[in-house]
C-alpha cells in the first residue's frame, strides 16, 4: 500500500517536471531551427516563448495546485509539503514572467535563450524543492547556480552586469566546495545522505564532525538567500543585472531556497535545535540591523532595495528560531506577502524604465514623480509602506505574526531590539515618499506611460488589492500557512 502511495506522489511530481522539460525541449528546437532562419528574417522568439511559459505555468497551477487533503498519513506529509512550496514558486514565477514580458520587449532583449535559462531554473527548483537527498540536493543547488550565472551576466554588452556575474560566480563557486564538505561530513558520520535515514540516526550524536556539517550547510545556504554575514554579494548583483533579472532573484527562488532550510533544520535536525539556533539569532537580528542601517546611507533605488531584502530575510529567520508549527506558520506567512511586495516595487521600477530612456537609478531621478504620476506615485507610496509594516496593510501582518512568535517564546532583547531597528529603518521609506511628493526636480520629473506596461499595470493593480485588503481575508493565507506547517510535524 505504502508502494503504492510513493508511485502516486511521484506521478504528480514527475507530470509537473516532465510538461516544464518538454517545453523546454520544443523551446529550444524550435529557437535553435528558427532563429536563425533568414527566411523569416530571425524572427524575435522571446516574447512568444515567455508568454508560452505563462501558460504552460498557468496548467499547472490549475491542474496540481495547492493540496487541499491534509488528512493523510506521516510518511506522506513531506510530499504535500514541497507540494504546496512548489505551488507558491510556480505561481510567483508566473508573476515575474508576466511582468518582465514588457520590460523585455521595450529594452529589445529578443534573444530566446532568456527564456530557455529560465525554465531551466524552474526544473532546478522543483527539483530543490522535493529533494530528500543530499546529493540531489547538491545537484539540484548546482543547476540553479549556473543558471543564475548567466542570467546575472546576460546583458553582455554591460560592464555592470559582467562585473556582478563575475562576482557572483566566484563566490558562488566556492560556497559549492563549502556546501559538498559539509554533506561530506554528514555522511562519514553516518554513511547515508537520505532525510528520512538521518532523521532516525541523528540522537545524542552531537560531535564535532556533525556541528561541523551543519555548521557547512548553514553558510551555503544563508549566503544563497542573503542573509549576514554572507549578504556581500547580493547589493552588487541586484544592481549590476537587468532588472529583470533582479526581480526575478529577489523573489520566486527564495520561496524554494526557505523550504530546504526548514526541512534540513526544522526537520532532519530538529534534534540539534539547541545548537543551530544560535546561528539562526545572530544572522537574524544583524540581517535586520545591517539591512537597516546601510539602506539609511543609499542614493541609489536598486540598492536600497538590496538592503531592504536582506532586512526581510533577518525577519523570515526571525520565525524560524523555534521549532513549533506556530513558528514555522509565521515564516510561510512573511515569505509570501514578502514575496508580492517585492515583485510589486520592482514592478513599478520596470514601468518606469520602459517609460524612459535612461534607467532613474538614483533617487535625485525620481523628484517630483507624483507631479505628473500621482496614481502611480500612491501605489507605490502604499507598497512602501506595508515593505514598512504600517498598518493595516498587508506587510504590517507579516511582521506582526513573526514577532508574536519571537515574544512566544521569550526572545525579549531580541524582540525589542528588533522593534527598535524597524522603527528606525522608516526613515528610508518615508524618505522616498518625500522624494516623490514634497521635493521639486531640478530637472525634468519622471512620466510613466501605460500604454506599454499592460502587464505590469494589471499585476500592480492585483498587488495594491492584496496589499490593502488583505487583512478582510487573513485567514485564507493563514490556514494554508498552518496546514502546510503541520506537515511537518
Amino acid at each position: 500500500m505504502e508502494f503504492l502511495v510513493y508511485l502516486d506522489n511521484l506521478l504528480f511530481f514527475n507530470l509537473t517536471t516532465v510538461l516544464i522539460t518538454f517545453h523546454l525541449l520544443f523551446a529550444l528546437c524550435f529557437g535553435i531551427f528558427y532563429n536563425s532562419d533568414s527566411t523569416l528574417s530571425y524572427p524575435p522568439l522571446l516574447n512568444t516563448f515567455t508568454t508560452f511559459s505563462i501558460y504552460i505555468l498557468s496548467v499547472i497551477l490549475i491542474l496540481f495546485g495547492f493540496s487541499q487533503d491534509f488528512t493523510i498519513t506521516s510518511s506522506n506529509n513531506q510530499y504535500f509539503f514541497n507540494q504546496n512550496f512548489q505551488t507558491l514558486f510556480l505561481l510567483f514565477s508566473a508573476f515575474v514572467a508576466f511582468v518582465t514580458r514588457d520590460y523585455l520587449s521595450a529594452r529589445f532583449i529578443n534573444k530566446y535563450e532568456y527564456d530557455i535559462i529560465f525554465l531551466f531554473v524552474i526544473i532546478s527548483s522543483i527539483c530543490l524543492c522535493f529533494a530528500d537527498d543530499f546529493l540531489l540536493i547538491y545537484l539540484a543547488v548546482e543547476l540553479q547556480s549556473l543558471c543564475f550565472y548567466v542570467f546575472a551576466t546576460f546583458h553582455r554588452k554591460s560592464e555592470y552586469c559582467t562585473e556582478a556575474g563575475l562576482k557572483y560566480f566566484i563566490l558562488g563557486a566556492i560556497l559549492s566546495g563549502v556546501l559538498l564538505f559539509g554533506f561530506s561530513f554528514i555522511y562519514i558520520l553516518f554513511g547515508s545522505n537520505s532525510f528520512e535515514f538521518l532523521c532516525s540516526l541523528t540522537n545524542n550524536n552531537h560531535n564535532f564532525l556533525m556541528l561541523s556539517g551543519l555548521v557547512f550547510v548553514l553558510i551555503t545556504l544563508f549566503f544563497k538567500i542573503g542573509a549576514v554575514p554572507f549578504h556581500i554579494w547580493l547589493c552588487d548583483i541586484y544592481e549590476g543585472s537587468l532588472t529583470s533579472v533582479t526581480i526575478f532573484f529577489a523573489s520566486a527562488p527564495k520561496v524554494i531556497l526557505f523550504s530546504l532550510i526548514i526541512k534540513i533544520y526544522h526537520f532532519t535536525f530538529f534534534n540539534f535545535s539547541d545548537f543551530w539556533y544560535q546561528f539562526f539569532i545572530f544572522s537574524s537580528i544583524f540581517s535586520i540591523f545591517i539591512g537597516s542601517f546601510a539602506a539609511l546611507y543609499q542614493k541609489r533605488l536598486k540598492r536600497l532595495l538590496a538592503y531592504s531584502t536582506i532586512s526581510h530575510t533577518g525577519f523570515i529567520l526571525a520565525g524560524l528560531l523555534s521549532t513549533n508549527p506556530e513558528a514555522i506558520k509565521s515564516s510561510i506567512v512573511y515569505i509570501v506577502i514578502y514575496v508580492i511586495l517585492t515583485i510589486a516595487s520592482f514592478s513599478f521600477i520596470l514601468s518606469a524604465i520602459i517609460s524612459n530612456k535612461n534607467f532613474p537609478k538614483y533617487l535625485g531621478n525620481w523628484t517630483s514623480f507624483a507631479h505628473k504620476n500621482f496614481a502611480f506615485a500612491a501605489g507605490l507610496t502604499l507598497v512602501i509602506f506595508s515593505i514598512a509594516g504600517i498598518p493595516p496593510l498587508a506587510g504590517f501582518f507579516s511582521k506582526f505574526f513573526v514577532l508574536m512568535t519571537v515574544l512566544l517564546q521569550e526572545y525579549y532583547v531580541f524582540l525589542i531590539t528588533a522593534v527598535l531597528i524597524s522603527s528606525i529603518a522608516c526613515f528610508y521609506y518615508i524618505r522616498l515618499i518625500k522624494t516623490f511628493f514634497f521635493i521639486k526636480a531640478s530637472k525634468k520629473s519622471l512620466w510613466i506611460s501605460s500604454n506599454q506596461t499592460q502587464n505590469i499595470d494589471f499585476f500592480i493593480s492585483i498587488a495594491l488589492f492584496f496589499n490593502v485588503l488583505f487583512f478582510l481575508r487573513a485567514d485564507l493565507l493563514l490556514n494554508f500557512a498552518n496546514a502546510t506547517a503541520l506537515l511537518l510535524f
